[in-house]
């Protein structure tokens, strides 16, 4: 409507007062004070304006959608005028508004699934509409039916947001019947409800998460070809992105089979890519080289490079190479654990390596063997002591380091200022020990040199101990850099580091971080060092960008990375209306960037995201978890569809490994059905022991395959482990290798099998759960890991629980137990427990009472089978074999008790040295000797009157 401004000026007081004029336009009212013009679109107006009149002038109250506007001291007949004009013009929209919004509704929220996007720009649409034409309708006004009947029809469905999901599951109920015929012949087996949801369901962003074996491959391959059938999108507008070559080949075999069937593209399938592949097309399609770098190809020339750069930086700085013989191991501080155990889980599998070449306890004795190393102070780690007197009650005194061709000894103490230790250790028995030491040195005419962990910690730990060898006398030839770097060299510690940060590398170019990136994270997991780390990776990362500048290539990394640069810079303009991302839950920083950029910058395409929570296991290449349990902060709102029947495995193991998986907190709760339902368990634990004697993991494996092959010849048999080496051993011990498998848990992702044999359920260096993801800096520079323990961990094992299709078998060592192992024997997990060993009296006998997670397991030695503490070198309890029923028995401060309950042996020890004491008999009848009494070598003539009957 077209007509010229009309204006509605304060009266002569309000002028005075300083009051606003109001101007109304065609499209706006301009309110005006002075040069200043404040804009009203009408079509934000969401009431009729309100006029109210008094003796000597008017006041005009507007309803903007952001704000209520009042004018005061305005002309009356002017604002007459105003208000009638303006009154006729939004009545005057009324109509056209009116059946825009219902057509709107119709095309969009009836006839095609209601995107948030949409319901976002109709809801405060239908608002104004229903506010100004039903509420605020001056009664001087009426409307035509037409309009009535469409804001009648508006008022149904508002507010939207409480509408929504009805009009979504009224198109989802239609689209099931209209479709019904597709979805039921698009696979082998018509799909279940929930596939068939996730397959019709299009949101702006769509997260499909599916439980092991519920056919998401089904579903992707289902959503692309009824894109295609509902002329919704053509293949070409399609992209599938696949996690690796091999998922891609297989969605791509798929698409490819089921196109073919069912004649629904006539021969032309949608795009699947990787990530890197797609990368590899945009950098093409941009003009940039995506010639790939030899480095990223071959990795012995990208080691070779690496450990070029770091000999030439070593060998060039002895400071350089100094820091990085510190930065070996992250120093770790015992008495920032909450726990003995937790401290014991830490250090089990670490191996503190000098340059020396042996392997010693703690981070603190490395420092020390190694500045004893580099200022050529011959040593011995733990070499015996000249006696063999115990020094404190229960084990054999052997000092730290013994300086060689010397009576000088090194022992350092972990305790503070005052005496405290890391919790778990008594301080005053640890007091009472080194008085007892002090002693003995006194005693037998030795020197002892002290060091302790408060030293560490103030920085002063070096200078101490070149204080105390200088005043004993002791000569220090520092040795040189070469000679410092060779030794390095040559027990593995630039080979090691070599791999360390190339892993780095790979985590700090995947997460894009610069110098201050790597620090925060280092700081945030408490990474000593922090600083000098970020320093050293920093540079290293600059010397292999400018390799790869070199040669005018790219990594895998560059790939992605620019790729997605290219697309948020609109080199490259993505056609796709539609996206698919299949194993979402491992999807890393990289990849979700350029996918961000596709979505940003592309033709507002829609994304689904298929990925199962309970499987997220590549958190070492980058995956990152968080963006599908917290999908609408770094996606956006959307439509969840979970996929929970699974046509895999039976109810048993759905039970077992759910009921497992779901201690965390932080994952999706599914209940998953099963098409086959069972009223026995099929999860079996067994114990590694089949002769009750050792150890023998190949012999019980050889053992259940036995009875598989006995009843089911022809059945599919996985065995599946955490590491390869015990699968390699399990392999040289079985004969028949006819329809058998070898797997590791993250390499039988995806994979199937009728039965399944685990075996590595133990702690230690090869154990599972592993107690350390990888080198602990390459660890603290990936993606955030959730606080649960063994988070990852216990969802590598859910995946390996459900491989199998119909009994799976658990080889467990019941004296170095999984941490899972108590959790499995809980009556609730349903697991069939066929060796006793695992019952409670059993683990009672071989549980170590000196450290919190140790289990004695029979080992063997030159001498014959000895039984050790499982956690290794954190704890060294030798227990003896108890003569009378071959248990564990435990030193005290002067007797040795058998574990067993039902036996309780007791020997009585020599205090001096802890060998057996003997009865013997003398000339005054008989006494306690000790069994070491004649020997040649170390003699002990202890003697006790006997003042109680033996036992």
């Amino acid at each position: 409507m077209n007509f010229g401004p009309l204006w509605c000026r304060p009266t002569l007081p309000g002028r005075l007062l300083g009051m606003r004029s109001v101007e109304l336009t065609p499209d706006a009212l301009l309110i005006h004070r002075g040069k200043h013009v404040h804009r009203i679109a009408l079509d934000s107006l969401n009431a009729y304006p309100h006029q109210k009149e008094n003796l000597f002038s008017a006041r005009l109250v507007v309803h903007d959608q952001q704000q209520i506007i009042t004018l005061r001291w305005l002309s009356k007949p002017a604002l007459a005028r105003l208000v009638a004009k303006l009154e006729q013009v939004l009545t005057d929209q009324a109509q056209p508004e009116t059946e825009a919004l219902v057509r709107a509704m119709r095309e969009q929220a009836v006839d095609n699934y209601l995107k948030d996007s949409v319901a976002e720009e109709l809801a405060p649409r239908i608002a104004r509409a229903i506010n100004l034409y039903h509420r605020t309708l001056p009664e001087h006004l009426s409307l035509p039916v037409s309009v009535t009947r469409g804001l009648n029809q508006l008022r149904q469905i508002h507010p939207l947001s409480q509408h929504t999901g009805r009009l979504r599951r009224a198109w989802e109920n239609r689209q099931l019947e209209q479709r019904s015929e597709f979805l039921d012949n698009i696979e082998t087996n018509p799909l279940t409800e929930q596939q068939r949801l996730a397959v019709i369901r299009e949101n702006d962003r769509n997260l499909v998460l599916a439980a092991a074996g519920t056919g998401k491959t089904s579903v992707m391959v289902a959503k692309a070809l009824n894109l295609i059938d509902t002329g919704q999108a053509r293949p070409g507008q399609i992209l599938i992105l696949a996690y690796n070559s091999a998922a891609a080949k297989e969605l791509k075999d798929r698409l490819q089979e089921r196109a073919e069937q069912t004649e629904v593209s006539a021969g032309e399938i949608p795009s699947v890519f990787t990530f890197h592949a797609l990368g590899r097309r945009i950098l093409q399609q941009c003009g940039i080289s995506p010639d790939i770098s030899e480095l990223a190809l071959d990795s012995k020339k990208r080691e070779a490079w690496a450990t070029a750069w770091f000999t030439d930086y070593l060998q060039n700085s002895d400071e350089a190479l100094k820091q990085f013989i510190d930065m070996q191991y992250p120093a770790v501080n015992p008495f920032s654990f909450a726990s003995r155990a937790e401290y014991e889980h830490y250090i089990r599998d670490i191996e503190y390596r000098t340059l020396k070449g042996e392997v010693v306890r703690g981070y603190q004795e490395l420092l020390l063997a190694n500045w004893l190393f580099m200022h050529g102070v011959p040593y011995e780690y733990e070499a015996s002591y000249i006696t063999r007197r115990r020094v404190t009650a229960g084990f054999d005194y052997r000092p730290d380091f013994w300086l060689r061709g010397t009576d000088i000894y090194l022992d350092h103490f972990g305790t503070d200022r005052k005496g405290h230790t890391m919790v778990g250790v008594d301080a005053k028995q640890n007091a009472h020990a080194i008085h007892n030491m002090r002693e003995l040195h006194r005693h037998e005419g030795t020197r002892l040199l002290e060091t302790y962990h408060y030293q560490w910690v103030e920085g002063k730990l070096e200078a101490s101990l070149k204080k105390q060898l200088l005043d004993a006398g002791v000569r220090l030839k520092p040795l040189a850099a070469q000679d410092i770097f060779a030794a390095l060299q040559d027990n593995g510690g630039i080979a090691a580091g070599v791999t360390r940060y190339l892993n780095c590398l790979h985590v700090i170019r995947q997460e894009q971080l610069d110098e201050a990136g790597i620090v925060k994270r280092l700081n945030q997991r408490q990474i000593d060092n922090a600083p000098a780390y970020a320093s050293l990776l920093h540079r290293f990362q600059q010397a292999y960008t400018q390799a790869l500048a070199q040669e005018n290539a790219v990594d895998f990394d560059d790939m992605i990375l620019r790729a997605g640069e290219c697309v948020s810079s609109q080199q490259y303009t993505p056609m796709f209306s539609h996206i698919l991302v299949d194993e979402f839950q491992d999807i890393s920083t990289a990849r979700m960037s350029l996918l961000s950029a596709l979505l940003e910058y592309g033709n507002s395409p829609t994304l689904t995201a298929v990925g199962d929570d309970w499987q997220s296991i590549y958190r070492f290449a980058g995956g990152r978890l968080e963006l599908t349990t917290h999908f609408d902060d770094y996606v956006g709102s959307h439509s969840l569809t979970i996929l929970n029947k699974t046509f895999r495995y039976n109810s048993s193991i759905a039970h077992t490994a759910g009921r497992f998986v779901m201690e965390n907190p932080e994952q999706y709760k599914k209940e998953v059905d099963t098409q086959l339902h069972v009223q026995q368990s099929q999860v079996y634990l067994l114990d590694n022991y089949p002769d009750n004697t050792v150890p023998n993991t190949p012999a019980r494996v050889n053992e259940i395959l036995g009875r598989i092959r006995e009843y089911q010849p022809q059945a599919s048999v996985a065995i599946m482990a955490r590491y390869n080496r015990p699968l390699h051993e399990a392999r040289a011990a079985i004969s028949d290798h006819s329809n058998l498998h070898f797997w590791t848990f993250h390499s039988a992702k995806g994979l199937e099998a009728d039965f399944c044999i685990i075996i590595g359920l133990t702690h230690g260096n090869l154990g599972f759960p592993s107690l350390h993801n990888g080198d602990e800096i390459v660890d603290a520079l990936l993606p955030d890991l959730d606080d649960f323990a063994h988070a990852e961990e216990r969802r590598l094992f859910y995946v390996a629980l459900t491989r199998a299709r119909n009994k799976c078998y658990l080889i467990a060592d019941p004296y170095a137990p999984s941490a899972f192992l108590d959790e499995l024997l809980k009556p609730e997990m349903a697991v069939e427990i066929i060796s006793p060993s695992f019952l409670s009296k059993y683990r009672q006998i071989y549980k170590c009472p000196n450290c919190d997670t140790g289990f004695f397991k029979t080992t063997r030695g030159r001498f014959g089978n000895y039984f050790a503490c499982s956690t290794g070198i954190s704890c060294d309890t030798r227990p003896r074999t108890c003569a009378e029923c071959g248990s564990p028995s435990v030193d005290g401060k002067t007797e040795s008790v058998c574990n067993n309950p039902d036996c309780a042996t007791h020997i009585k020890l020599c205090p001096q040295c802890g060998r057996p004491m003997k009865r013997r008999q003398g000339r005054r009848g008989e006494f306690w000797g000790c069994s070491g009494y004649g020997l040649k070598s170390d003699p002990c003539r202890y003697t006790e009157d006997i003042r109680q009957p033996a036992r």
